[in-house]
């Protein structure tokens, strides 16, 4: 893999894709554990390996109601703020080479669009690439910290 791999996504129509350097693994999505007061964004977590990983859905970023899982979803376990999240596609694609001279700065089009940072055309596709850092935003995080500190406090009084 190179520098210019992107693993392509789609939800809905919208085709997305991330830096392959940030995506961990790619698995079959599976039941999330809802998170109580939890931000829109938090569709739920998920356990992998014993680690609690928040799911993210990107649905409402472009304007489109969340909806359930589906068997057919996939998990993009990724890294966004030295932070590991899943985030949730309809499918996943492939890896594909995104060379910079294919891709126009998202500034160039939308000024002000935070999450996405570049608008690219494969085979006469447009993707447009995530700033998987941008997905998270310190208010997030910060609610991000507190679900997973009182799941991991809500766990230890089970085992207790």
């Amino acid at each position: 893999m190179n520098e210019y791999d992107y693993v392509v996504f789609e939800i809905d129509d919208v085709r997305l894709a991330v830096p392959s350097s940030v995506v961990d693994k790619v698995e079959r999505a599976v039941q999330l554990t809802a998170v109580p007061d939890g931000p829109e964004s938090v569709l739920g977590v998920v356990s992998d390996g014993g680690e609690i990983v928040p799911v993210l859905g990107l649905r409402t970023r472009f304007g489109m109601k969340e909806r359930d899982i589906r068997l057919s979803d996939r998990l993009l376990f990724c890294r966004s703020c030295g932070r590991r999240i899943a985030v949730i596609a309809d499918s996943v694609q492939a890896v594909s080479e995104i060379a910079p001279e294919k891709c126009r700065s998202s500034a160039e089009i939308w000024p002000g669009v935070l999450f996405i940072e570049s608008v690219a055309d494969i085979d006469g596709d447009v993707v447009l690439v995530q700033d998987m850092d941008a997905v998270l935003n310190s208010e997030l995080e910060l609610k991000l910290d507190d679900i997973l500190r009182a799941l991991r406090l809500r766990s230890t009084e089970e085992v207790d």
